[in-house]
């Protein structure tokens, strides 16, 4: 392999690292929210343990969630920052590994364009949209427990 091209490539396959990364980390931390929020929901439906402070749980279940979706936002922000930068080197390895008239991003452009006609509904929704919702729902639900309950 020519060694500029080698090169791009390992600079491509840590930024694709780095995103992955943040993928995890986000999908890690908003697990780890998750659990905490199922914790203080049993804890809440517990009169006894809700003590003369049933609210503090509620505004408890608000403040961690709203947290949870800063934190998922900024790591989807992070992986779109190593995506972006990645497909910047892929498109100099495109460019540099032709064949014929055959380029790595063109593949995988219709690739892209294949799959967007296959799942036309889905593919328009984003996936940080949802794991944003979470956090909002079980927010919502804490502020609902913190006014209502």
């Amino acid at each position: 392999m020519d060694r500029g091209l080698e090169i791009w490539l390992r600079m491509y396959e840590e930024q694709v690292r780095h995103a992955r990364h943040h993928e995890t980390l986000r999908s890690q931390s908003t697990n780890l929210i998750v659990a905490i929020s199922a914790a203080i929901f049993g804890l809440m439906a517990s009169s006894s343990a809700s003590g003369d402070h049933p609210h503090l749980l509620g505004t408890f279940l608000v403040v961690i969630n709203l947290f949870g979706l800063l934190m998922s936002l900024k790591h989807y922000e992070r992986s779109r920052l190593h995506v972006t930068v990645a497909s910047k080197y892929r498109d100099v390895i495109s460019e540099d590994s032709k064949i014929g008239d055959r380029e790595l991003n063109l593949s995988r452009k219709a690739g892209k364009d294949s799959h967007s006609m296959r799942f036309a509904k889905s593919s328009r929704l984003r996936a940080y949209v949802l794991w944003s919702g979470l956090h909002l729902i079980l927010a919502g639900m804490g502020a609902f427990y913190t006014l209502v309950g």
